[in-house]
């Protein structure tokens, strides 16, 4: 999917699943040297970067809350760029 300013995903707290984020709209021809992310209520298992994308696995959180995943992205120019973005995940029994 392509990140954008309201992105809000579901999730339910027993998922163990990834979101494939892309930024290739903002980047263009650059990509991605390293993305550091960060989770408020919910697990974060892992995250990768491949490209001008970036893939967050999530685990847990709790019913009826808003977790926020926030990501900072650096980029492999020779003036390497840095970007922050977050959305939100809505976690809820399924």
């Amino acid at each position: 999917m392509r990140w954008h300013k309201d992105l809000i995903l579901d999730k339910d707290p027993a998922d163990v699943v990834d979101y494939t984020i892309s930024f290739g709209q903002l980047l263009q021809a650059d990509v991605i040297s390293t993305a550091t992310v960060t989770v408020e209520n919910i697990t974060k298992d892992s995250s990768s970067v491949s490209g001008n994308t970036v893939t967050i696995w999530l685990s847990g959180g709790t019913d009826g809350t808003i977790a926020t995943v926030t990501m900072t992205i650096v980029t492999t120019n020779s003036t390497p760029r840095t970007f922050e973005r977050s959305f939100k995940v809505r976690i809820q029994n399924q």
